[in-house]
């Protein structure tokens, strides 16, 4: 039996934005398939996406990917690998001082590398990339 839907009507979709499954509305329609849809929770405007149809094979083992060359990732995970690999990082804060070399942890940015001391700011090479933070 197929669904039919009509614009106006009400249906359970996942939302992008809400990041889980939430009451929609049906905006327009083609051909009798839903086009565009606003979700109820956050006003977010989306594609209909169909649902997936059920699979009635045997389910597969989950795939174990192989490790990854080291040799192919960014400056910040090349330099992770290399130096702090049992080394110890300190928590973030302006009043304590780092220097070039060391290892430090900031509430936002996770684990980062002090790269280059300027003063009283120090360059830090995070996995996000270059910042420049206050630093006593």
């Amino acid at each position: 039996m197929t669904k039919s839907y009509y614009a106006g009507m009400d249906l359970d979709a996942p939302c992008g934005r809400c990041k889980q499954e939430t009451r929609h509305r049906v905006v327009t329609i083609t051909d009798g398939v839903p086009l565009d849809l606003i979700c109820m929770s956050c006003n977010s405007k989306h594609k209909f996406r169909a649902e997936k149809p059920v699979s009635l094979s045997t389910p597969r083992a989950p795939r174990i990917a192989a490790p990854r060359a080291a040799s192919g990732g960014s400056q910040f995970q090349r330099l992770m690998i290399e130096e702090q690999g049992g080394a110890s990082s300190r928590p973030y804060a302006v009043a304590t001082r780092f220097e070039e070399g060391q290892w430090l942890d900031h509430p936002s940015f996770g684990l980062g590398r002090v790269m280059k001391r300027l003063g009283k700011k120090v360059d830090v090479l995070f996995k996000d990339g270059l910042k420049t933070l206050v630093n006593g």
